[in-house]
């Protein structure tokens, strides 16, 4: 077994994986620091922290080659594999509890930049945030140049990586499906702007993976971890977009908010995390300032942000 990539989809497909998720983490990341991070050393290692695990992996050689096989047809359509200990993996990725053990992307490693910004939003904004962020967002995009991460559904998702794109800016799409099956199936028609942009796709599932709607809250966790702070354009009580900011806040990221009227219902969930003490955002100015505190290492956010689980959504 020499495939490192195929070993691993075989070890987080197998039960006693979720079981010593932890412990099979550590052993990733102390072989990775030790640059000794291959699939032979690691079965080795297994072998003496889990023989289960290395018996059953070693047993299952059929389906190891045929992972092999998948994995090459895959890096000759250009995509990339890294697996959790290795220098391109997101190292803001190892203070998640349930940290992918596996990624693959299309482009360039867009998250290697201290510059990432994680934007959420509506995927039906109203016209007043859509005029905010054409206004406010794109003069930030243009002075800035931030890596933009974001999901890349209708909406604020889109609508940020297509003003990055627009201002030269990188963007890093992340799906809730496979490499294979792009979605929404309008991105691949953003395909070469985000790869000649420095951007890309990026997916902990695997190629073929449909959507289904599990996957949106299991992949908003890396958008959060993926950007130095993240910026909440809009969102109603009853909204996805305020589970991406509690994984923000419990990752301990910085979470700054556009706000809205109070009678307006497309904006309470923003105001009920502003009142909790989240930053206001009124518009570029504010939010540079932020952006350049936090790259800083200046904390410029208010501090002592209520439990969200608290606020009704």
């Amino acid at each position: 077994m020499n495939d490192l990539y195929s070993l691993s989809q075989l070890i987080k497909n197998h039960p006693l994986y979720t079981v010593h998720r932890d412990a099979i983490h550590q052993l990733y990341l102390r072989l990775g620091r030790a640059q000794e991070l291959t699939a032979d050393v690691l079965l080795c290692e297994l072998k003496e922290l889990l023989p289960e695990l290395c018996d059953a992996l070693q047993k299952n050689h059929a389906l190891f080659k045929k992972h092999c096989e998948e994995s090459l047809k895959l890096k000759m359509q250009g995509i990339q594999l890294v697996v959790y200990g290795e220098d391109l993996f997101p190292a803001a990725c190892y203070w998640m509890s349930e940290p992918p053990l596996t990624l693959s992307y299309w482009g360039s490693p867009a998250w290697l930049t201290q510059r990432t910004l994680a934007v959420v939003g509506s995927r039906e904004p109203c016209f007043d945030s859509i005029q905010w962020m054409e206004k406010e967002f794109t003069t930030f995009c243009d002075q800035e140049k931030p890596c933009v991460v974001s999901g890349g559904a209708r909406g604020v998702d889109q609508k940020s990586h297509s003003i990055a794109l627009r201002k030269s800016a990188s963007t890093v799409i992340v799906l809730p499906s496979g490499l294979g099956q792009l979605y929404p199936e309008s991105l691949y028609e953003w395909k070469d702007s985000v790869l000649n942009g420095g951007g890309c796709f990026l997916s902990e599932y695997v190629f073929e993976q449909r959507m289904h709607k599990h996957l949106f809250h299991h992949r908003n966790r890396l958008i959060a971890a993926l950007g130095k702070a993240t910026l909440l354009v809009e969102a109603k009580r009853r909204s996805g977009t305020l589970i991406t900011a509690q994984q923000a806040l419990q990752l301990g990221r910085s979470l700054w908010v556009v706000p809205g009227h109070p009678q307006d219902p497309h904006f309470l969930g923003s105001l009920d995390l502003l009142a909790e003490g989240a930053g206001l955002v009124r518009d570029a100015q504010d939010l540079s300032m932020y952006f350049r505190a936090e790259l800083s290492g200046e904390n410029m956010s208010p501090v002592g942000i209520a439990d969200l689980s608290k606020i009704s959504h």
